[in-house]
């Protein structure tokens, strides 16, 4: 964690390459969702705790079932940004008033299926 911000980190170094590139992620996502991944991920940098964007643009919820140590940010349609916060293994779910690491775990529609 940078000067109080959040720091993002990536599950998978192929996600982290995906995210990383405006054209392999316009391409599996198209030009709304993309452009949407980028302001999420820039908001969860820009922020020092998730308490700060749990109200704001994307409505970002604690998820239930195979992602229940997880929560998600809306993207387009049924898309989300899914991730988990790191900041005490303690307990069941991180203290979102405290500066954490977010690992971010999937982009997906997890509604479908």
């Amino acid at each position: 964690m940078e000067d109080g911000r959040l720091e993002v980190r990536y599950v998978d170094p192929r996600l982290r390459d995906l995210v990383a590139s405006d054209r392999a992620l316009r391409a599996k996502f198209g030009d709304v969702c993309a452009r949407k991944i980028k302001i999420r991920l820039s908001a969860l940098r820009a922020a020092e705790t998730l308490d700060d964007i749990m109200n704001g643009p994307g409505r970002c919820h604690p998820l239930k079932g195979d992602y229940s140590d997880c929560y998600a940010l809306r993207l387009d349609g049924g898309m989300r940004l899914i991730f988990r916060l790191e900041n005490s293994e303690e307990q069941d779910r991180p203290d979102i008033t405290v500066g954490v690491c977010i690992l971010v775990i999937d982009i997906t529609d997890y509604h479908e299926g």
